[in-house]
């Protein structure tokens, strides 16, 4: 196609076929299209198997659209190493506690302080630790001022103090690991139509969520059996200092018996003690 040859209609075709960049959610996600106008769909729910307790939701966050539509969906399988423009913006304060009475000082901490955040445990392999606790802000200057401001809080709280990381980062680690290093990120002309095009056919209703008390207690049942599992001894805080599971039976002292009972026999065989045709009998 010349500079000036205008696009053939199959690339017209393929330039609005948000069909096919969506098909697995079309298939296996429960997506579909509304009658009436097409524009794509699915039953909206609260999440119930989740590691992470939701202090205060931002009113204008669509992580799902940005995360798991474009950058999930369509620009990994497309392998295009885009991070969602919407996604630029966002700056998130975090901290990293070191053990789950931490990781409770911290959520008493985000409920104090009043911002969107959420804190749980992290079971994804890309991720350095074991807990974290995330505030999210819009702009870089947003995103200073809220990390200044949580840097205080933790150096004075008792539980936390200054040894607790705290930093200051862009966006998801995922789109860092993927796509480069957040400071190198930009927008080309194919990722803007992608993205067009998903805000043109989807749509989502965004609601405040809040997550009712029987959700938070599956939460915090997995976060202390996630310290039993990872040998954080303060779990037994929560437990009255009971185990979550109960201890095996051993016996390996039965083998510490045995040697025992040898090294005896041997001294009494040096001293003269028995001799070797006392053996037999023992």
């Amino acid at each position: 196609m010349t500079e000036n040859q205008a696009p053939s209609y199959y690339n017209q075709a393929i330039a609005n076929d948000i069909i096919t960049l969506v098909k697995p959610l079309l298939q296996q996600a429960g997506y579909r299209l509304r009658d009436g106008d097409g524009k794509i769909y699915a039953d909206t729910f609260m999440a119930f198997d989740t590691p992470w307790h939701h202090v205060y939701h931002a009113d204008d966050l669509d992580c799902h659209t940005w995360h798991k539509i474009l950058f999930d969906t369509i620009f990994m399988r497309l392998g295009k190493k885009c991070a969602p423009s919407k996604c630029h913006g966002c700056w998130k304060v975090v901290i990293r506690p070191k053990n789950l009475k931490q990781l409770f000082a911290l959520l008493n901490l985000q409920m104090r302080m009043g911002r969107p955040s959420k804190c749980g445990i992290e079971v994804r392999p890309t991720v350095n630790g074991l807990y974290g606790g995330y505030f999210y802000n819009h702009g870089i200057e947003a995103g200073l001022e809220c990390y200044e401001a949580v840097r205080k809080e933790v150096d004075i709280d008792p539980e936390l103090g200054p040894d607790v990381s705290v930093i200051l980062k862009r966006a998801c680690t995922e789109f860092e690991l993927y796509c480069g290093p957040s400071d190198e990120w930009e927008v080309n002309q194919e990722q803007a139509q992608i993205e067009q095009l998903v805000n043109k056919w989807f749509v989502r209703d965004i609601v405040q969520r809040t997550q009712p008390n029987h959700a938070l207690a599956t939460v915090h049942r997995k976060w202390i059996e996630w310290a039993y599992q990872n040998a954080d001894q303060t779990y037994l805080e929560y437990t009255n200092g009971i185990p979550v599971f109960p201890k095996v039976v051993s016996y390996h002292h039965l083998a510490e018996k045995a040697a025992k009972k040898k090294k005896e026999i041997f001294n009494k065989l040096r001293a003269g003690e028995i001799h070797l045709r006392d053996l037999k009998e023992m």
